[in-house]
């Protein structure tokens, strides 16, 4: 039996509470359904009209657009006439909320009026509200009134004001306004396998053929577990487009569309502020990087056994192009969770970034369990040194709610934090208090390199020829330190010179080709910004066995040093700390001289 939706529960609480006002946000134009009960599936505003008459109450709803409206009653509509005749425009702001304040002080009646579309009438004015509209300014003054009215506290009168866009005048949504906010939520996975259910039932019914059916080896179980983030109009609107397009032509509703759609519909839900990445390989095809994959299998392992004394943030800092964000999708293929990619979240108007955020954090609860990935994080958020002077305090603030988010024991094992970052020496400190583990990424070392290119030449579809000597290739001068990406091009470039030497697309890549592809490469980096990145994210890591070189025994056997890493680390394995710090200050010493002679 499926229990009623989170915020009829916590609505409820409120009314039993004698609070004067509701205001709903969230989902809030999504459909209700509940399977025990005999109410089809209807607007949120709908069920909660219908909730509210069985308690008693004369229920009318109030939009710009609509105008005043009464919900018939088959119990009596005693308040209908009452009304309507002090209302000589319906849809006139001031005519409607005059006439309803001495009703609401009524103590012999239970009356209950909806505002729809609460946004539009008390907006939100950047904490100017003298330049807010008249009429925006009446709506909003009448309905704070309201709010502190202890006449009507002392009734069993409420006001319901149903925001779409999470806009609603601060005023009314800050302490001791007199009305508390209620959230929608997403669908549950009980709520979406309950409305999938139904969906089914009606197209076996013949009721409705303009919804496909599941594909054969898609069970409704299945569907509800996958379709986490889409609201009960998305699934319908999903199945009916399946039934348009054929796609229910001995296929039906498969897993891929479900996973396809929800990428579209969380993105637009986030107003592109989230993205959701559908990884299609795990760790099969990580190349190199032992040190971040088994711990990466370690702690998926442990996800899937229902550990909950987990990491909740992992920052992944080192030189740009050697693998995080490939590694981060394959996390998430492993755990089979949704992936989403934080984009930028910062506006110029004042609140508004917070209000972003809270948006982002409010989807990521209903997704979770959920990957939430923060790339180059030194950019996206900023650091809590820019001060007043420079953002108002938005990157203070920002930062203040991530770590209150990230450092709440409920969200442990359930939503990880990962962040990555090209530039770990522009950090905010609070960022590496936050992330618990640290993990190091630096250029591939010659081993590495053997592993990578046989697996890079997979990916670009091509093979290499037998007479490929890798570890000859991988030990080449011209390619001492490369980036991941650079190698790929390498690979490419090879590519390139064998085709046209056979004249003909796609022929095996020889040793020759490699080498001349690897003479010809010219790294378009800076080798000295490189290596204090590296050593930066080394000195950084949060264990030792997280180090390249390292596994749980000591050295990491077949691993070869990085050339710039001989001299820093000791014959059992450990970094120097000491030689690590001077030549971090000889390479800033370094970085500076240079910035000081492009400006001279």
């Amino acid at each position: 039996m499926q229990r009623q939706p989170k915020w009829i529960i916590q609505f409820e609480e409120a009314r039993q509470a004698r609070t004067p006002g509701i205001i709903l946000t969230g989902n809030t134009n999504d459909l209700v359904y509940v399977d025990d009960q005999s109410i089809p599936p209807c607007l949120v505003k709908i069920y909660l009209g219908q909730y509210l008459q069985r308690l008693g109450y004369e229920v009318f709803y109030f939009s710009l657009s609509h105008g005043l409206q009464h919900l018939p009653n088959p119990n009596g509509n005693r308040l209908r006439s009452e009304i309507i005749q002090k209302i000589a425009n319906p849809r006139d702001v001031e005519q409607v909320l005059s006439a309803f304040t001495p009703v609401l002080r009524r103590r012999d009646i239970k009356v209950a009026l909806v505002v729809d579309y609460a946004d539009h009438l008390c907006p939100v004015s950047q904490g100017m509200n003298a330049v807010l509209a008249p009429q925006h300014l009446f709506a909003l003054q009448t309905f704070h009134a309201w709010g502190v009215d202890d006449e009507i506290r002392v009734s069993d009168n409420i006001i319901v004001l149903i925001s779409h866009e999470n806009q609603v005048n601060e005023l009314l949504t800050g302490t001791g306004s007199g009305f508390q906010v209620i959230t929608v939520d997403l669908p549950s996975e009980e709520e979406r396998l309950a409305f999938v259910n139904l969906l089914l039932s009606l197209r076996t019914r013949g009721r409705a053929k303009e919804f496909a059916p599941l594909s054969a080896d898609f069970t409704p179980q299945e569907f509800a577990r996958v379709s986490g983030g889409l609201r009960l109009r998305d699934i319908e609107a999903l199945f009916r487009q399946a039934q348009a397009r054929g796609e229910q032509n001995e296929i039906g509703v498969t897993c891929r569309l479900v996973r396809e759609y929800k990428a579209i519909v969380i993105r637009q839900l986030a107003k592109d502020r989230l993205e959701v990445k559908e990884p299609e390989v795990g760790f099969e095809a990580v190349a190199g990087l032992k040190h971040a994959v088994d711990y990466f299998r370690r702690l998926t392992w442990r996800l899937h056994s229902g550990a909950t004394d987990v990491p909740q943030g992992i920052l992944l800092a080192g030189v740009p192009g050697c693998g995080k964000s490939f590694l981060v999708s394959a996390l998430a293929k492993e755990l089979n969770y949704p992936c989403l990619i934080m984009r930028n979240i910062r506006e110029r108007w004042v609140g508004a970034s917070e209000r972003n955020l809270e948006e982002v954090l409010w989807i990521a609860e209903n997704l979770a369990p959920c990957l939430i990935v923060i790339e180059e994080i030194d950019q996206v958020l900023g650091q809590r040194t820019t001060g007043e002077s420079l953002d108002a305090g938005t990157s203070e603030r920002l930062l203040a709610r991530i770590w209150e988010f990230t450092g709440s024991m409920r969200h442990r094992g359930r939503i990880l934090w990962i962040a990555t970052t090209n530039r770990p020496d522009l950090l905010d400190p609070a960022i590496l208090d936050r992330f618990q583990v640290a993990i190091p990424f630096i250029h591939p070392s010659p081993s590495e390199i053997e592993e990578i290119l046989p697996l890079l030449a997979q990916q670009l579809s091509r093979s290499l020829a037998e007479d490929v000597r890798i570890h000859e290739i991988a030990n080449l001068p011209n390619i001492n330190l490369p980036t991941v990406r650079g190698l790929q091009e390498i690979v490419a470039k090879a590519g390139e010179i064998a085709d046209w030497e056979a004249g003909r697309v796609g022929v095996p890549i020889h040793h020759h080709h490699l080498l001349k592809a690897a003479s010809l490469y010219k790294p378009n980096y800076n080798p000295i910004l490189h290596e204090f990145v590296a050593l930066t994210a080394l000195r950084m890591t949060t264990f030792q066995d997280l180090l390249p070189w390292r596994d749980d025994n000591g050295w990491r056997e077949g691993y070869t040093l990085p050339s710039y890493l001989e001299e820093l680390v000791t014959s059992e394995g450990d970094l120097d700390i000491i030689k690590l710090n001077e030549r971090l200050q000889q390479l800033q010493q370094q970085l500076q001289w240079e910035r000081f002679a492009r400006q001279v």
